[in-house]
């Protein structure tokens, strides 16, 4: 709730002519600024007509509290207006937020929530000087200057101020490539080859020591040919995995492989059976 000064100075008017019988006592003053962990920022106690004189700064993310407890000389009272005054130093301008009742013990409490603040100090930065105006038809009003505190900018805000686009020379963009992978030495590679490429060459010489007649392929060409064939498309799909393919994409040739190389093998090997080769 926003005031005009005139209303304000009305009040001081009235209370200084003594119109407003200023019955009430304010009492058990607490002031709180704590950030969003729970952590206690500034803290004061005050007995009224005392007052603080550091002055804190508050920011959307570090809220302010304050309680109190309005009495008069026969106990608690209710308010019929229990107000917070925010008044910027340099403008004049006030911003007036309700404190709440908690239950009829005469305690009060107001709270500066992100919203409002947002909405009443986010574009009037400064300091403020705080004072309780409280009031009520029975037992009249009291003002209660409590100090000085400093609204600064919500950090969303100052976020998007230092984010928002400007014109001027830009940082060199700097691109970081991904590091080369580590690879074995060459010479593991080397032996390896080579003796993969030995095992196939000794296969090779025990197939020739055992005799081994390549001529009777002529005899059942298409299923001996296909068998080994399909054979041959196993061990290139190996090549092929070891030089760069994935696991499961070989997985899958494999499996499409399996079929016909099954039936092309069982073929082969009846109609041998048959012709008695």
């Amino acid at each position: 709730m926003k005031l005009s000064a005139g209303y304000w100075k009305a009040a001081v008017a009235l209370l200084s002519l003594g119109l407003v019988s200023g019955a009430i006592v304010a009492k058990d003053i607490s002031i709180k600024v704590v950030d969003r962990t729970g952590d206690k920022l500034f803290g004061k106690q005050l007995e009224y007509p005392a007052t603080f004189d550091k002055v804190p700064k508050i920011q959307s993310t570090t809220p302010l509290s304050i309680s109190f407890k309005a009495e008069t000389t026969s106990g608690p009272l209710r308010l019929d207006q229990a107000l917070v005054s925010f008044q910027h130093t340099a403008t004049g301008n006030e911003v007036a937020l309700p404190a709440k009742a908690m239950g009829k013990s005469g305690v009060y409490k107001m709270e500066v929530t992100r919203k409002q603040f947002r909405k009443h100090f986010d574009a009037a930065p400064g300091k403020y000087n705080l004072a309780l105006v409280l009031g009520s038809h029975a037992e009249g009003g009291l003002l209660y200057k409590l100090g000085a505190v400093f609204m600064g900018e919500s950090s969303s805000k100052s976020q998007a101020s230092v984010a928002s686009p400007g014109y001027g020379p830009r940082e060199e963009i700097r691109h970081r490539f991904a590091e080369a992978q580590r690879m074995p030495n060459a010479a593991v590679s080397l032996v390896f080859s080579c003796a993969v490429v030995g095992l196939l060459v000794g296969l090779l010489a025990v197939w020739a020591r055992l005799g081994v007649n390549v001529g009777n392929l002529q005899k059942e060409a298409l299923g001996s040919v296909g068998f080994l064939g399909l054979v041959a498309a196993y061990v290139g799909l190996a090549v092929a995995y070891w030089v760069g393919v994935k696991l499961f994409p070989t997985l899958a040739y494999a499996l499409v492989l399996a079929l016909p190389t099954f039936v092309t093998g069982r073929y082969a090997l009846s109609k041998r059976i048959q012709k008695g080769i």
